[in-house]
């Protein structure tokens, strides 16, 4: 065999292996790409329920609106004997929580909860600047002590899921009544930048949902909104609008993931970064 035979054989070896290679290529791109427009295609309700996902309820695709906020947690300073007597003589602040065991038989009817707390936040002689409070249902539970009641400030009707702004109320079931609470309060609430439109329920659980934080067979038990507390400068927070998504597994441990709610990213702790004034 010649040498110039050597080389065309080489040559065709040479040239379908490259056809064979870029087949499989070709191959693997088109299958790649009718997976993605697949994806894109289905419906993320879809997709919980090809993965035995449930969700109690209607998933939304409403885009709502909010903004990046900042904020003072308050110490409380106007607390005072001649101002608020009653809570002055039965509470004291601690890092700037306010701690308050009430000496008045404060009745609270577990059955219209919602009525109840609007009721005790109206009275000056049980709390301070009550009336900034709203109930919320959502993060109100019940523990090893008791039944906890929460309600927190608000800003154009989203409220502050952190616990810088928050109203708990120890509630004896047996007896109806508040045994004690704790408040904390923000102050000089203002916008940072202007209006913002916000991810949808859809959009955020379609995010939660790519990045495996939904196991299958879980249960969706509640998305709501509201604001969470980011950064710490100087004496100033910083809070941006988040949606609280309360998942249980399959294995019935229940956790709640965060996702903001501006830029669709995932919120993976609860550390806030702290910045002291330069």
């Amino acid at each position: 065999m010649d040498f110039r035979k050597i080389e065309w054989i080489f040559f065709i070896a040479f040239l379908g292996i490259n056809i064979f290679l870029f087949s499989i290529y070709w191959s693997s791109q088109h299958e790649q790409s009718l997976v993605t427009n697949s994806n894109q295609r289905e419906d993320i309700t879809q997709r919980l329920q090809n993965d035995d996902i449930h969700y109690k309820g209607t998933i939304s695709d409403q885009h709502l609106e909010g903004y990046y906020l900042s904020a003072e947690q308050s110490g409380f300073e106007e607390l005072s004997e001649a101002a608020y007597p009653d809570i002055y003589a039965s509470s004291f602040v601690d890092n700037r929580v306010l701690n308050n065991t009430p000496y008045n038989n404060n009745e609270f009817d577990l059955d219209d909860r919602k009525q109840s707390f609007n009721n005790l936040m109206k009275d000056s002689r049980f709390i301070i600047s009550g009336d900034q409070y709203t109930y919320v249902p959502s993060i109100s539970r019940k523990d090893d002590e008791g039944i906890k009641i929460v309600g927190a400030q608000s800003y154009e009707n989203i409220p502050f899921i952190d616990e810088t702004s928050r109203v708990v109320l120890d509630v004896d079931s047996t007896e109806g009544k508040v045994t004690k609470y704790t408040q904390t309060m923000l102050k000089d609430i203002e916008p940072l930048r202007e209006k913002m439109n916000l991810y949808s329920e859809k959009e955020i659980l379609n995010t939660l949902y790519i990045n495996n934080n939904i196991p299958n067979g879980s249960t969706i038990q509640e998305i709501y909104l509201g604001y969470f507390r980011t950064l710490e400068v100087g004496e100033k927070n910083v809070y941006v609008p988040a949606w609280f998504v309360r998942i249980e597994y399959p294995d019935k441990v229940v956790q709640v993931e965060k996702v903001n709610a501006i830029s669709n990213q995932v919120i993976s702790n609860n550390l806030v970064p702290k910045v002291e004034n330069p």
